[in-house]
């Protein structure tokens, strides 16, 4: 489990957006993103960040209060405390006011030939 020093998410909206703030929650705490540009509504990318220096026991995005919203692609950038930066990716997901996307992947393992 990583201190996370930073992410940056990057979502592209689908046909149903949702005009409100996007949240998210991090280890149970629900929290709005800092360094925000676009938007969340139909057909436009949200982008955001938030400066979290904590360890990651989950993150999710979080879905809005009322309505739909229909995800085509989730990127995420993380700056982990100890490890070179990394982006993981996510496809096509709806949210609501009763769901949320887990949007934590640890960096990915270090592969080489024996």
């Amino acid at each position: 489990m990583p201190r996370v020093n930073t992410f940056k998410v990057k979502v592209q909206t689908g046909q149903q957006g949702m005009s409100e703030p996007v949240h998210f929650n991090f280890n149970n705490h629900k929290l709005p993103f800092e360094n925000v540009t676009g938007s969340a509504e139909s057909g436009k990318v949200f982008e955001g960040s938030f400066d979290v220096n904590s360890f990651a026991h989950s993150l999710t995005l979080v879905g809005p209060e009322s309505g739909k919203w229909e995800i085509e692609k989730i990127t995420i950038e993380y700056d982990c405390e100890n490890e070179k930066p990394y982006t993981v990716h996510f496809g096509r997901v709806t949210l609501d006011e009763t769901t949320e996307v887990n949007i934590w992947q640890d960096a990915p393992v270090l592969a080489f030939d024996v």
